[in-house]
Protein backbone atom coordinates (compact mmCIF):
# COMPACT_ATOMS: atom_id res chain seq x y z
CA UNK A 1 0.00 0.00 0.00
CA UNK A 2 2.63 2.69 0.86
CA UNK A 3 4.18 2.08 -2.47
CA UNK A 4 0.92 3.01 -4.25
CA UNK A 5 0.61 5.80 -2.08
CA UNK A 6 3.89 7.02 -2.87
CA UNK A 7 3.16 6.22 -6.60
CA UNK A 8 -0.15 8.50 -6.63
CA UNK A 9 1.69 11.42 -4.75
CA UNK A 10 4.36 11.31 -7.62
CA UNK A 11 1.87 11.53 -10.01
CA UNK A 12 0.37 14.88 -9.03
CA UNK A 13 2.01 18.43 -10.02
CA UNK A 14 4.19 19.89 -7.68
CA UNK A 15 1.38 22.39 -7.03
CA UNK A 16 -1.32 19.40 -6.08
CA UNK A 17 1.32 17.34 -3.93
CA UNK A 18 2.92 20.47 -1.57
CA UNK A 19 -0.79 21.56 -1.15
CA UNK A 20 -2.44 17.97 -0.27
CA UNK A 21 0.90 17.36 2.13
CA UNK A 22 0.63 20.76 3.73
CA UNK A 23 -2.88 19.66 4.37
CA UNK A 24 -3.67 16.06 4.99
CA UNK A 25 0.03 15.49 6.67
CA UNK A 26 0.88 18.75 8.05
CA UNK A 27 -2.53 20.11 8.99
CA UNK A 28 -1.68 23.66 7.70
CA UNK A 29 -5.19 26.07 6.97
CA UNK A 30 -6.38 26.83 3.71
CA UNK A 31 -4.64 30.44 4.17
CA UNK A 32 -1.05 28.77 5.22
CA UNK A 33 -0.97 27.05 2.30
CA UNK A 34 -2.35 29.59 -0.07
CA UNK A 35 0.39 31.81 1.47
CA UNK A 36 2.89 29.34 0.55
CA UNK A 37 2.09 28.20 -2.56
CA UNK A 38 1.35 32.17 -4.00
CA UNK A 39 -2.08 31.40 -4.07
CA UNK A 40 -5.58 32.86 -3.58
CA UNK A 41 -7.79 30.33 -1.49
CA UNK A 42 -9.82 29.41 -4.60
CA UNK A 43 -6.69 27.73 -5.86
CA UNK A 44 -5.44 26.61 -3.10
CA UNK A 45 -8.84 24.29 -2.35
CA UNK A 46 -8.78 23.48 -6.39
CA UNK A 47 -5.41 22.13 -5.70
CA UNK A 48 -6.54 20.30 -2.87
CA UNK A 49 -9.46 18.59 -4.35
CA UNK A 50 -7.88 17.66 -7.58
CA UNK A 51 -5.06 15.88 -5.45
CA UNK A 52 -7.36 14.05 -3.35
CA UNK A 53 -9.57 12.98 -6.40
CA UNK A 54 -6.37 11.59 -8.48
CA UNK A 55 -5.22 9.69 -5.53
CA UNK A 56 -8.42 7.78 -4.36
CA UNK A 57 -8.50 7.03 -8.04
CA UNK A 58 -4.97 6.04 -8.00
CA UNK A 59 -6.13 4.08 -4.83
CA UNK A 60 -8.99 2.73 -5.98
CA UNK A 61 -8.51 -1.01 -7.23
CA UNK A 62 -6.65 -1.50 -3.71
CA UNK A 63 -9.71 -0.69 -1.90
CA UNK A 64 -12.07 -2.69 -4.16
CA UNK A 65 -9.28 -5.79 -3.30
CA UNK A 66 -9.78 -5.53 0.12
CA UNK A 67 -12.30 -7.89 1.50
Amino acid sequence: MHQQVVYALEHLTPMERTAFVLRHFEGRSIEEIGTTLGAGSNATKQSIFRAVQKIRRALEPMVKATP
